[in-house]
């Protein structure tokens, strides 16, 4: 006889959501840096990827770097410039706006592009400009066609 556990499903709402970092995972993916984050009062299957990229000119990373800047975690200013201690220890327990979007297999996925929250170091309308760019990375990912991944019947084994 089989058991089986049965598991609660989540309806998640689509849109801007502010959630709270509850963990973040340093890690590699085909030799570049990721962290994946996962959050307060959400399951674990959903999370969301960052990935390590950097500026050609400056050689900077702007990917892992604008989410410790953007969620405040091991931001230092100094008067020339802005040092980040990148451990992922900083960015548990900080807030972020996310941007939660059903996929097109129909999961909720959350765009890797976080946002801050309004504050001390970015007012409403930073905050809504780079709002405005998480969704234009939205929008153009939904307007790429789906990746086929069948197999030929004829593809030689």
């Amino acid at each position: 006889m089989l058991k089986l556990s049965v598991k609660e499903t989540v309806n998640l709402p689509t849109g801007w959501q502010t959630v709270t970092i509850s963990k973040a995972v340093d890690g590699e993916h085909n030799g570049k840096r990721i962290v994946d984050l996962y959050f307060e009062d959400l399951p674990e299957s959903v999370n969301c990827r960052i990935w390590s990229a950097n500026d050609a000119k400056t050689g900077e990373n702007f990917g892992i770097g604008n989410l410790f800047l953007y969620a405040n975690a091991g931001v230092t200013v100094e008067s020339d410039g802005i040092s980040i201690d990148d451990n992922t220890d900083h960015l548990t327990g900080k807030k972020i706006n996310a941007l939660f979007y059903e996929n097109a297999n129909g999961y909720t996925d959350i765009v890797p592009r976080v946002v801050p929250i309004s504050g001390d170091m970015f007012d409403d309308k930073k905050v809504a400009g780079i709002k405005a760019g998480a969704q234009k990375w939205l929008d153009k990912k939904m307007s790429e066609p789906a990746q086929d991944t069948t197999v030929s019947e004829a593809a030689p084994f």
